[in-house]
């Protein structure tokens, strides 16, 4: 199994998603790497589940990882498709929405002592955008005689499930960026001590300490389209700002804060 999955692995070695496929396999190869196609069976794959006692969607990557590994396998010959081991990945969890109310998040705002901290976390609540791109936004993206920031820079290939919008700067963000390329030392717009920071995590941790508010980087994209959604925001707008390919995605995970969400459907039951 694991000659299989590390000659798939050389194949695909430079492209897109390799490094994640790797450290899957890091943490699968264990369990996965003495066994043989023909002792695999169904029960396998729930042994793995129990054995790897890690999220859902932690395990269907791994497990994911093993099952490309393996179409690869009967597409080169390397095995023959009746020989193919049946993995069978648990089903995908509910989607959960962690996010801060705006209550929360001014408590959170008044602990954060580090400045590149509390401008991250407001960057990241007036655009929705993921935490990597706030980290990788270079002062060349904002325009601000256009009011705008463009979070795609220039030759980033879009990604299909995780694109980046162009967002509008509302007042209270382009008051805010203002500020911040007064001072700014570098091209990026969050700095530390002159050089760029690559990771917020540490200093989100620790202001979520003081504050006492639950809270990480990606809470704050799930916290601006709470906050769209119960302003009554159209679900199509929505996920334009968040870099949605398709709103069926946003209104899945968000429609349920919105206000009117199901009332009309609910007002035809009466009698």
């Amino acid at each position: 199994m694991g000659q299989i999955v590390e000659g798939y692995l050389a194949t695909i070695e430079g492209q897109k998603g390799h490094e994640r496929k790797v450290n899957a396999w890091k943490a699968a190869r264990p369990f996965w790497n003495e066994l043989r196609p023909h002792h695999v069976d169904k029960q396998t794959s729930a042994d793995y589940i129990a054995w790897r006692n890690r999220s859902a969607n932690t395990i269907r990557n791994e497990l994911g990882l093993i099952r490309k590994a393996f179409s690869w396998a009967v597409e080169e010959r390397v095995i023959e498709a009746s020989a193919r081991p049946p993995i069978k990945l648990p089903p995908m969890p509910e989607s959960t929405v962690d996010h801060l109310t705006k209550a929360q998040f001014r408590q959170f705002l008044d602990k954060c002592i580090a400045p590149h901290v509390k401008l991250f976390a407001q960057i990241a609540v007036l655009t929705g955008a993921r935490a990597s791109a706030i980290l990788e936004l270079q002062w060349s993206q904002v325009d601000f005689r256009r009011r705008i920031i463009d979070l795609n820079p220039r030759g980033r290939i879009q990604s299909a499930n995780k694109r980046r919008a162009t967002v509008p700067m509302n007042e209270r963000l382009h008051a805010l960026l203002l500020e911040a390329k007064a001072g700014a030392l570098t091209d990026y717009v969050i700095e530390h001590g002159g050089e760029r920071v690559k990771s917020i995590k540490k200093g989100i941790a620790a202001a979520a300490a003081r504050s006492k508010i639950h809270c990480t980087p990606h809470m704050f994209r799930h916290s601006a389209a709470v906050w769209m959604a119960e302003a009554r925001t159209p679900m199509s707008e929505i996920a334009q700002f968040l870099g949605h390919k398709d709103s069926r995605i946003t209104e899945k995970v968000y429609a349920r804060f919105h206000p009117d969400y199901l009332q009309q459907a609910a007002r035809a039951l009466e009698w």
